[in-house]
């Protein structure tokens, strides 16, 4: 199938993540924002998202920024919508980052709706969601948990509110009550969020009545999601999740639009391993409670996981840089111990989070929890991420099943204390070696065709595009 094929009538498409986050987003937003859209919104949470793009070798990450904004020069809209919680601070320094580099953004628009991430959101989150120790779960300490309280309280801020000065004020005082642990101070919190505010205001708009009328137009819309569906503070593993509904609906309404709009929902799955960042169930985890716990560990970095196995990297502008294919990282993916396995892939797959720089949790995927996502998300066209990430591993392993004592269960479900009581059932399929030059889906290994054809049996979907790789041409989309 061409990728004009998979396109023919679509004028929405909405890129979607059917796991824990992580999963590639970043580069698929970038492959059909420079290819197809001419319209990029995100609708949903905050800087705790990073999507990572790479081309031509260069590597960006932003956390609010959509993106297309890469493609500002061409014209390209990028939309920061209603469903957002923005910390100024952090877009300052992003689109400073763009100006260094010499790239626009004219056409950025944010949302009048969107509510605003204050100082006191963010040194509540650090006290009491960032810790994981004693079943906590492991916020990114960005401030968007009680931003969105405050949204659902209805004492929070948002953009337009920054312009009225009797509206902020009485505001910010409210505030007071809700966060009696804090010195707050009308003035100087005024005086901190004045000049940030002084910035985005020529790029304020009424987004959604913009983005219907680029429908009308007859624009191509892409939507970018934040997140993964099972991270969904409505569908996710609840209260490890985020603070906003990172599925379909959620993104949509995000920006204005009925989940009805979106004509291609695609789903990205991260095969065939998966990860999770933070606290929470994760029932396929390489290592179990063991990783969960290695991990929660703030002195384990991407750095020290290098110097402890011996593999060679170097610093360069404060990013490590290493062979992912190293002999060493492929032995630690092959070890008998399942937590040194687990190590071997982060470190092949370099999965250390964008936003917050901690190390993954690793296991093979689960397609129970798949299917569940997929089917909340309208998501039957489906991406496959980071394939070649485990080349030279000997085998792989994909979930098709739990078991519950001595009972077998064939369904997701998202209460914590049932997926860590249960074991996981697998597929077992033969590795293969380096898959990043494969132009065509007939050309990949017959073991991961296999796995790949289980998978959709499975659930129900259909792959449409498999990832081989970080570039663009990286790329198959399947017949």
């Amino acid at each position: 199938m061409s990728l004009s094929h998979l396109l023919k009538d679509i004028q929405t498409i909405a890129i979607i993540c059917n796991q824990w986050g992580d999963t590639g987003k970043g580069k698929f937003s970038d492959y059909f924002a420079s290819e197809w859209a001419d319209v990029i919104a995100r609708g949903t949470g905050g800087n705790n998202a990073g999507h990572t793009v790479v081309r031509d070798g260069k590597e960006r990450t932003f956390h609010l920024l959509p993106a297309g904004i890469a493609y500002d020069n061409l014209g390209k809209i990028n939309i920061l919508g209603n469903g957002m919680v923005l910390d100024f601070q952090v877009l300052s320094a992003e689109l400073d980052d763009l100006e260094n580099e010499g790239i626009s953004y004219n056409n950025l628009m944010i949302s009048k709706d969107a509510h605003v991430i204050m100082p006191y959101h963010v040194a509540r989150d650090r006290v009491v969601n960032q810790p994981q120790k004693n079943g906590g779960i492991g916020s990114t300490g960005k401030g968007i948990g009680p931003c969105y309280a405050d949204k659902i309280a209805r004492c929070g801020i948002r953009v337009s509110d920054l312009f009225d000065q009797d509206i902020l004020a009485s505001k910010i005082k409210k505030a007071m009550l809700f966060y009696p642990e804090q010195d707050l101070n009308v003035e100087k919190t005024t005086a901190y969020i004045a000049p940030l505010a002084r910035r985005i205001k020529p790029l304020v708009r009424d987004t959604i009545a913009e983005l219907h009328e680029l429908i009308r137009q007859g624009k191509k819309i892409l939507l970018e999601g934040a997140q993964g569906l099972l991270l969904s503070i409505e569908h996710g593993t609840y209260p490890y999740v985020t603070s906003s509904d990172s599925s379909l609906n959620g993104t949509a309404a995000g920006v204005g639009l009925s989940a009805k709009a979106i004509d291609l929902p695609l789903g990205t799955v991260k095969f065939p391993f998966m990860t999770r960042v933070g606290g929470g169930p994760f029932p396929t985890e390489l290592g179990s409670t063991a990783s969960e716990k290695y991990c929660q560990d703030e002195e384990i970095t991407q750095e020290l996981e290098l110097r402890k196995y011996e593999i060679p990297y170097e610093m360069e502008n404060g990013k490590i840089h290493y062979d992912t294919k190293n002999e060493k990282i492929r032995d630690l993916m092959n070890s008998a111990d399942p937590l040194q396995q687990g190590v071997g892939i982060r470190l092949a797959a370099a999965e250390y989070g964008a936003t917050t720089g901690r190390p993954r949790r690793t296991g093979w995927t689960d397609a129970l929890a798949a299917k569940y996502a997929i089917k909340i998300n309208a998501t039957s066209k489906i991406i496959l991420t980071k394939t070649d990430a485990i080349a030279g591993a000997r085998n792989f392993s994909v979930c098709y099943g739990y078991i519950d004592g001595s009972t077998k269960q064939s369904t997701f479900r998202t209460e914590p204390a049932f997926l860590r009581r249960v074991s996981p059932v697998y597929n077992q399929y033969e590795g293969y070696q380096d898959i990043s030059s494969v132009k065509c889906s007939g050309q990949l290994p017959p073991s991961l065709q296999k796995a790949i054809s289980d998978f959709e049996k499975f659930t129900e979907s259909s792959v449409a595009i498999v990832s081989v790789g970080r570039e663009m041409d990286q790329t198959i989309v399947r017949d």
